[in-house]
């Protein structure tokens, strides 16, 4: 009989709260292994074992999305992972044996996962009632499909794919073609689409028909499946989601407050005290105790335009610079002299806040305020929700993805609707050259710090362009003897260079997959 070490009771109950359900009791009692027979025993088993799956879509809050937008332009990472962008300034080469953006192992160890439970389902989930066997198939291949995306955007979408679990004595497998997988993302979706219930009938927290679609429509855009990304952004909006009216408030809503967000499309919930929640004190600035382990760059924070509309020039508003900006900017960017917890932010040499090169001070000028609670005082417990989706990507996507067919003025509209959730004027475009150039600059600063601009990059052929040879800027407050503060460009890199190749477009396939598996050849970029 097999034994399964999936989850701890302990384990399953944590992940039983945090998406909002009600008890954890099983029948038997568990401890960390257990058998098939029990597993498959009725409908209570079988949803504790697919809650195992959710912390794949955001259990570290926004953590890792930070950690990525620091392989970019927007977010300078500190002390402790200043590390993390090494591989940038050359010193850390990315080669088979070694890559910060490795995910293979974890990729194919929950692939495993799921195709173990879609095995387990096939033969042992007669008993169940169509209905559940559907909808429990549906939320798997949505997580498989997840897993699947997040590899093929690292390897270029030449993976090993398996449909079902292979026989244990199998251990060669050649990689596919990119369409292949593409593909089988895409049937994983459709299925999980048709199957999983509506967000009217769903249980907070739990995946839905627009999850699905939305995630299918994403994958489409990193596909460059123009048609498929916009028909299944368009099937999110024609389900009832919308912008939620305030985009500072967004961030902030807790699932205690128990109200309506037209905006979640797809989300991970915390209820304090049964998850360890660290994100403010990791990153909130040392004037707080926090951290401050990745700070907002100069890049980003001058994208960000005034209220009426008109791009922000240090040349033209450097006597008030943090004044007249649009909502995103107030929400997103803690800066010299804002506003915070009753005090005011001193992102200068001998302030509150602090300023400098290295340790857990701000190297830009500027920390992270989006995400954060004003009101929070454990830094340990909050019952934040994190957004693996929401509706104003879902826009995004529609745009270009409509632009990218050649239907600008459709795509138009979507845009300028997420631009006038924060009361900023339409945009214009006749060309699609024209709209993708406002089309990155929305993607940029309405998703800053959710994960997306490092690959954002990569897709749009940009990352070469943008992060070689170049150095992350900040601005330094400098207090004057009269007070007044003066700002002086920093390289916020300290002087070293980051380095981008044209190879980093499709990372290598690792040293131990091509050790084990004889059918697997390394990218010719890469032997």
């Amino acid at each position: 009989m097999k034994i399964f070490n999936i989850v701890c009771k302990k384990s399953i109950c944590l992940l039983w709260a945090c998406i909002g359900l009600a008890g954890c009791s099983l029948e038997p009692e568990l401890t960390s292994n257990y058998t098939e027979d029990v597993l498959w025993k009725n409908e209570t088993n079988v949803e504790l074992y697919l809650n195992s799956f959710y912390p794949l879509i955001g259990s570290d809050y926004y953590a890792s999305a930070i950690a990525e937008d620091g392989y970019s332009d927007i977010v300078k990472m500190t002390l402790p992972h200043a590390n993390q962008n090494l591989w940038a300034f050359g010193s850390l080469p990315i080669d088979q044996a070694n890559n910060v953006f490795e995910n293979w192992s974890w990729g194919y160890n929950w692939v495993t996962q799921c195709n173990r439970f879609l095995d387990g389902l096939k033969k042992h989930g007669q008993h169940l009632s169509k209905t559940i066997q559907q909808k429990a198939e549906a939320e798997v291949r949505f997580f498989r499909a997840h897993v699947y995306f997040q590899m093929a955007r690292r390897y270029g979408a030449n993976l090993i794919i398996f449909r079902e679990l292979p026989p244990l004595d199998e251990k060669n497998h050649s990689l596919s073609e990119p369409d292949k997988c593409w593909d089988f993302i895409a049937e994983d979706l459709d299925f999980a689409a048709r199957y999983l219930p509506n967000k009217e009938a769903a249980e907070q927290g739990k995946l839905t028909q627009g999850a699905a679609w939305g995630l299918k429509a994403r994958v489409m855009l990193y596909a460059e499946r123009w048609k498929d990304a916009s028909d299944a952004a368009a099937m999110v909006m024609g389900m009832g989601y919308d912008l939620y009216p305030d985009y500072a408030g967004l961030f902030k809503i807790r699932r205690s407050d128990k109200m309506e967000n037209k905006e979640s499309v797809m989300e991970f919930g915390y209820i304090k005290p049964d998850l360890a929640y660290t994100f403010d004190v990791t990153y909130c600035p040392p004037g707080d105790n926090g951290n401050a382990e990745a700070t907002p760059t100069e890049n980003l924070v001058s994208q960000y335009e005034m209220a009426d509309g008109t791009d922000f020039s240090w040349n033209i508003h450097a006597a008030n610079p943090y004044e007249g900006r649009e909502p995103r900017f107030y929400a997103s960017i803690l800066y010299n002299g804002a506003s915070w917890k009753g005090r005011t932010i001193e992102a200068y040499e001998g302030g509150r806040d602090g300023w400098g090169l290295g340790g857990n001070t701000s190297s830009t000028g500027y920390y992270i305020r989006k995400f954060m609670d004003e009101d929070m005082i454990d830094f340990k417990e909050n019952d934040y929700t994190y957004y693996y989706m929401r509706y104003a990507e879902v826009l995004l996507i529609y745009a270009e993805a409509m632009a990218q067919q050649g239907f600008v003025k459709e795509a138009l509209i979507e845009l300028n609707n997420v631009r006038n959730r924060v009361h900023l004027p339409a945009v214009e475009a006749t060309t699609i050259d024209q709209f993708m150039i406002h089309l990155r600059h929305e993607r940029m600063v309405e998703l800053a710090f959710e994960g997306h601009r490092f690959w954002d990059l990569r897709r749009w052929n940009l990352a070469k362009s943008t992060l070689n040879n170049t150095h992350l800027k900040g601005k330094k407050p400098i207090r004057q003897a009269d007070e007044t503060i003066t700002y002086e460009d920093v390289d916020c890199d300290n002087g070293k260079t980051r380095i981008y190749l044209d190879k980093y477009k499709r990372f290598p396939i690792p040293y131990t997959e091509l050790q084990s598996n004889e059918l697997c050849e390394q990218f010719e970029e890469w032997r």
